[in-house]
C-alpha cells in the first residue's frame, strides 16, 4: 500500500530531524539548518512518490478489464485519450496518422458505454505522471479525476499532537507552505531555514493528509469496482 511505502520513508526524515535536534543542542546552527533543509527536500520527495504510488493503485483497482468504460470517470479516461488525439492530429504525413489511427482500439473501448475496455487500457504510468508535485491544484486534479466531487485539498484537517492536543490546518495553506520551503531550498535560497520544529510540523501534516487521502482514494476505487 503506498501509505506503508510513505510510511517507511519517514523514518529516515525523522533521522535527520533528530540529528537537527542533536545538533541545535551542541550550538551547530550550520549543521541544524543544513540537516533540516535536506529533511524538507527529502519528505516532499517522499511524498509526491506516494501520490504517484496512490494513482497508480487506483489504476489498478479499476482498469482490471471487468468494469463498463460508462462506470470509469469521464477525467480518467480523458487522460488516455487526448494525447493519443493530439498525437494524430499532430502528424507528418498520411502513413503516420494511419498507423496511429490502428492504435485507437482499446481507446475506443474507454468510451463506448457498452464495453469494457481491456485490461491495459488504463495505465497506471500514464495516470500517475500527473502528480508533477504536492501542490494542493494536482492534488485536486488527480482526485478530481478519480471521480471525486469538488476539492479533496479545500478545508481543514485535524492531527492530534504528541501531547494528545488536537491541531487543526488548512489543507491548502499547509501544503503550499511545505511546497514553497522545498523549492525554495531547491533553488538555493541560503535565507530559507527550516527549523526541527518546522520539519516536525511538515511531517505531522503529511502523515496525516497522506492517510486521508489513502481513505478517499480507496473509497472511489470501491465506489466503481462495487456498482459492477
Amino acid at each position: 500500500m503506498a501509505l506503508d511505502v510513505f510510511a517507511d520513508g519517514t523514518t529516515e526524515v525523522e533521522l535527520l530531524r533528530q540529528l537537527a535536534i542533536d545538533a541545535e543542542r551542541q550550538g551547530s546552527a550550520e549543521q541544524t539548518n543544513a540537516l533540516c533543509r535536506a529533511a524538507v527536500v527529502l519528505v516532499v520527495s517522499h511524498f509526491e512518490a506516494y501520490l504517484k504510488t496512490l494513482a497508480e493503485e487506483y489504476v489498478d483497482a479499476v482498469g482490471t478489464g471487468e468494469i463498463a468504460s460508462s462506470r470509469l470517470p469521464r477525467g480518467l479516461r480523458e487522460v488516455h485519450t487526448l494525447p493519443k488525439l493530439e498525437s494524430i492530429l499532430a502528424a507528418r504525413d498520411d502513413e503516420q496518422r494511419a498507423s496511429l489511427l490502428k492504435r485507437l482500439g482499446t481507446v475506443a473501448a474507454l468510451w463506448n458505454d457498452n464495453a469494457k475496455p481491456p485490461k491495459g487500457a488504463l495505465q497506471a504510468t500514464t495516470f500517475a505522471r500527473l502528480v508533477t508535485s504536492a501542490k494542493a491544484s494536482v492534488i485536486n486534479d488527480i482526485f478530481a479525476r478519480m471521480g471525486n466531487a469538488g476539492n479533496v485539498c479545500d478545508g481543514d484537517i485535524e492531527m492530534v499532537d504528541d501531547t494528545g492536543d488536537v491541531q487543526t490546518a488548512s489543507v491548502e495553506l499547509s501544503l503550499r507552505d511545505i511546497v514553497d520551503c522545498r523549492n525554495d531550498i531547491a533553488h538555493g535560497k541560503a535565507e530559507r531555514k527550516p527549523t526541527p520544529d518546522d520539519v516536525g510540523r511538515y511531517l505531522h501534516f503529511l502523515r496525516t493528509f497522506a492517510e486521508r487521502l489513502q481513505r478517499k482514494a480507496a473509497a472511489l476505487s470501491v465506489q466503481v469496482v462495487s456498482s459492477e
